[in-house]
């Protein structure tokens, strides 16, 4: 059954520095119609064209987050799944792809995914955090092995009530919802034993001096 996510629940969450997003019922996408976008590649049928929307509009509203009365607009009455924009406020969010690369990972850091948010997803977790710089979506390696991505700049998760057309759904693991602890702050990826690229790839930039420009 679809859940049916209040707009109290929504505008609380903005209160506690998460962007909550209507995405269409069971799946993953945004619900662009309900956020008054024209939805351009429904038309096209072109994916770039939706990936574009996306980001683009996730680093928006990271940058300028919507009001109550947008929350309330886009909530009211809804019936769909929830998504939650990484980067506003600095938040960042760990999305392991299956249990064994999330557990791997808790283990070596009981106290942090123990004291911050955590929700079940399908296959994995979703683990929130917060940073001191800003940062940007990407992958996420631990080790050499790669083991979900990072939801920040740029990205969204799908939150919690979350149901997908295949009945799996989206939880916040008892404890550790939003309302019951906030995201643990931190100073890296690599302080946490993880990476946005492979080993490889970041000491082959770092040679190189990619991913930095001089301000003018």
């Amino acid at each position: 059954m679809q859940p049916v996510i209040e707009t109290d629940h929504a505008i609380q969450l903005l209160g506690k520095g998460y962007i909550c997003v209507p995405l269409r019922a069971g799946g993953k996408h945004l619900d662009l119609q309900t956020m008054e976008y024209h939805p351009l590649h429904l038309q096209s049928r072109r994916k770039d064209m939706k990936e574009l929307a996306f980001r683009s509009i996730a680093f928006q509203l990271a940058q300028k987050p919507p009001t109550g009365d947008d929350i309330e607009r886009w909530f009211w009455r809804f019936a769909g799944n929830v998504g939650i924009i990484g980067g506003f406020a600095n938040l960042l969010i760990l999305d392991f792809d299956d249990v064994a690369g999330y557990r791997g990972w808790a283990d070596l850091h009981l106290p942090l995914s123990r004291g911050t948010p955590v929700a079940k997803s399908p296959r994995g977790f979703h683990v929130y955090l917060r940073t001191h710089e800003p940062a940007v979506s990407s992958s996420l390696y631990c080790g050499m092995r790669r083991v979900g991505h990072v939801k920040a700049l740029g990205g969204y998760v799908v939150g919690s009530p979350s149901v997908l057309s295949d009945g799996s759904s989206y939880n916040w693991v008892e404890g550790q919802s939003p309302f019951d602890v906030d995201p643990q702050a931190i100073e890296s990826l690599a302080s946490l034993s993880l990476r946005a690229v492979s080993p490889f790839k970041f000491h082959y930039d770092r040679l190189l001096g990619r991913g930095f420009f001089a301000p003018r």
